[in-house]
């Protein structure tokens, strides 16, 4: 079997022989020729055959090929086109291999494990970029076709966005989130459990209570009804999740969360809330499929999974652990 010592030097003969001239390929090159004359030199060793016949005469020192230089010169235009496109695909992968992942901090404590980003982004054979901010903020993003995939959460209905699909996989109820071991003072007992009842007045006024900004969906529902019951003198409005629930852990004030906020930290407890109309903290899987589509670039479906059935696959085997 030939050996080639490098690619150069099959470069460097394939200039030489579309271009008819030693000092043609140099200049194109932007080489020396007896650069070009070296690598020549050494791809004739290397196949043991004269590729090149070298005119003595003639203004640029002109060339010819043999009859092996001919069937060499259409080898390595093959090869070297099948090189550049080797290159192209390279960097096509890398760029579809890159992945925008939205998740909320609050669902992600929910959905994934401490480890899980890793395992996806191994599975995926690529980087993940998580974006975790609010679901009110993410939803823009999912708007502007800037996610892959992702769970967000939603309190009114199902996220519906052109080439976005969704499904809902959990729903939670608001719950009062207070620091554990200090309960509020004057609560109701309803049957066996203790509630938080908003028609009271009297207990609603002796409370200061934290909420989030616009950027999550609390705001949709806890906020609105809070601004509503509670005076702003004693109602304390944070920017993330986790400064919200230090002030709660704190026992500097109490909040409304989804329950599966509270569930998971040891600084917190919760009871059921009495009096208020709220709706449903409901969790969406979503996956972008025009963004889908474009990363295939036209491949057509080997039977593997798409990077969102991964996603799913690696919910799904947390969820079935917890």
């Amino acid at each position: 079997m030939a050996s080639i010592d490098n690619v150069r030097d099959m470069e460097l003969f394939q200039l030489v022989a579309e271009l008819g001239s030693f000092t043609d390929a140099a200049s194109a090159a932007r080489v020396s020729q007896p650069t070009v004359s070296l690598a020549v030199k050494r791809l004739e060793q290397r196949l043991g055959a004269t590729l090149v016949e070298r005119h003595r005469f003639g203004a640029k020192g002109g060339i010819s090929l043999t009859e092996a230089g001919l069937v060499v010169m259409r080898h390595t235009a093959s090869i070297l086109n099948e090189l550049d496109r080797l290159s192209e695909e390279l960097q096509e992968t890398q760029r579809a291999s890159r992945y925008n992942v939205g998740l909320p901090p609050i669902i992600s404590a929910y959905l994934l494990g401490a480890d899980s980003l890793g395992t996806l982004a191994h599975r995926l054979g690529g980087q993940v970029d998580v974006q975790s901010v609010g679901s009110q903020r993410l939803m823009r993003q999912i708007e502007r076709h800037t996610v892959d995939f992702g769970a967000v959460a939603s309190v009114d209905q199902a996220p519906s966005i052109g080439g976005i699909r969704t499904f809902r996989i959990a729903s939670f109820p608001f719950v009062l989130a207070y620091a554990i071991g200090n309960p509020p003072q004057g609560l109701t007992a309803v049957g066996d459990r203790t509630v938080f009842d908003f028609s009271n007045t009297a207990l609603v006024d002796s409370l200061r209570f934290v909420t989030l900004g616009d950027d999550f969906v609390h705001s949709k529902a806890a906020t609105t009804f809070l601004r509503s019951q509670v005076d702003a003198t004693r109602l304390i409005e944070v920017a993330d999740v986790n400064t919200m629930k230090a002030i709660i852990a704190s026992g500097l004030a109490v909040g409304l969360m989804a329950s599966v906020a509270v569930d998971h930290d040891d600084r917190l407890a919760s009871m059921p809330v009495v009096g208020v109309n709220l709706p449903d903290f409901d969790v969406y899987v979503f996956n972008d499929e025009t963004r889908e589509a474009a990363n295939r670039d036209g491949v057509e479906d080997s039977g593997r999974e798409t990077p969102s059935q991964t996603f799913l696959g690696i919910i799904g085997e947390h969820l079935s652990r917890s």
